[in-house]
């Protein structure tokens, strides 16, 4: 596992997985310089891989993730399905992503059938946002366009952001569900660690995620604006959380996101 297992130019091609044997895959990712993988891309190959083994018509509706230890991104990982339980309705997924080193992300997920009934949203998306075309374009190696609306740490963590993905990945709603949670990873650390004393000196803090979930509320389609409405929860015991409400442009709440991520004061030995 390591080489690359093919070409990572875009989304579709990461989460176009290679299948090894019966319920496990490879899975690759573009080599940026940061050394070790981006989070987000985890959490998607892992979801991809269990859908996999889930039969049509079941889509994603949560995910719960453990990150157990930092990726490399110059090795493929190597994703292990176990099938936990299929029923009419509802089917649950555990995955485990290795490389060399050993596990990197624990993961477990449940699929489920689309069911009429009552729908409520009983939530409001943030009152009148700033338009993503009208906001500065982040800078970022990923594949995905990044508009910050705006970050502030008083009197509570907040923040806001426009996410997409910027190229065409299909019409299937698992692969928008797993473009989603590629797109979940990218500002939810930052807003956690918020009001650490030492942050943004993200050169003087250890900061890592440690876990991260997903509730998918509605079908979602990752490659329009999608807004993260991001709220932290302060910081104990070296470990910041974060809420995300994911709301699309006419306000419909299509996700909330969870992240907890420690911060640790980066001890120098002089």
């Amino acid at each position: 596992m390591s080489v690359q297992i093919h070409p990572v130019t875009d989304l579709a091609s990461l989460l176009d997985l290679e299948t090894v044997k019966p319920d496990a895959y490879l899975g690759s990712g573009p080599v940026l310089g940061w050394g070790r993988i981006y989070g987000g891309q985890v959490v998607a190959q892992a979801l991809r891989a269990a859908a996999l083994t889930v039969e049509d018509g079941k889509l994603p509706h949560s995910l719960h993730a453990y990150f157990i230890r930092a990726g490399n991104e110059n090795e493929a990982v190597l994703y292990e399905v176990d099938r936990v339980r299929d029923g009419r309705s509802f089917a649950t997924r555990q995955v485990v992503a290795y490389q060399s080193g050993g596990a990197i992300l624990n993961l477990i997920a449940s699929f489920q059938h689309a069911e009429e009934g009552l729908e409520v949203q009983s939530i409001a998306g943030p009152i009148q946002p700033v338009a993503p075309e009208n906001l500065k374009r982040e800078p970022t190696g990923l594949f995905m366009d990044h508009r910050l609306v705006m970050r502030e740490s008083k009197p509570e963590p907040r923040a806001q952001s426009w996410l997409r993905v910027t190229e065409d990945i299909g019409d299937d709603p698992v692969v928008h569900a797993c473009a989603l949670s590629y797109l979940s990873d990218e500002d939810l650390l930052g807003t956690a660690l918020m009001t650490h004393p030492i942050a943004p000196d993200w050169e003087s803090l250890i900061a890592a995620s440690l876990d991260h979930a997903i509730w998918f509320h509605r079908p979602v389609r990752a490659t329009d604006w999608l807004l993260f409405d991001q709220h932290g929860h302060g910081i104990a015991n070296a470990r910041g959380m974060a809420f995300a409400r994911v709301f699309t442009q006419d306000g419909t709440h299509v996700a909330t996101v969870a992240q907890e991520g420690l911060g640790r004061a980066r001890r120098f030995i002089v």
